[in-house]
C-alpha cells in the first residue's frame, strides 16, 4: 500500500473521513459503525453520485436483498 508509505494518516482514520463527507455530501447517515456494510449494499453510493451528478442514476432499488444491492452497486459503477 503505497498511500501508507506517503501518510501518517491510518485507515481508520481514512475510513472515518470518507464516511464523514459520505454523510455530508448525501444528507444521510451510514447506520452502523462498519464502513463496508454501510455502503454494500449500493444505495448510499447511489445517492452519492446523485448528489454529485444529479439525475444519473434514475432510479436506485431500496430493497434489502443482494440482488438489489448487486444491482445498486452495478448502477453505481456503471454511472462513474
Amino acid at each position: 500500500m503505497e498511500w501508507r508509505q506517503q501518510t501518517s494518516l491510518s485507515c481508520a482514520d481514512a475510513f472515518n473521513e470518507a464516511q464523514r463527507w459520505i454523510e455530508e455530501v448525501t444528507g444521510k447517515l451510514f447506520g452502523c459503525s462498519d464502513f463496508r456494510a454501510a455502503l454494500e449494499n449500493g444505495v448510499l453510493l447511489c445517492d452519492l453520485i446523485n448528489q454529485l451528478k444529479p439525475g444519473i442514476i434514475k432510479r436506485v432499488n431500496r430493497l434489502s436483498t443482494p440482488i438489489a444491492g448487486l444491482v445498486s452497486i452495478r448502477l453505481h459503477t456503471s454511472a462513474i
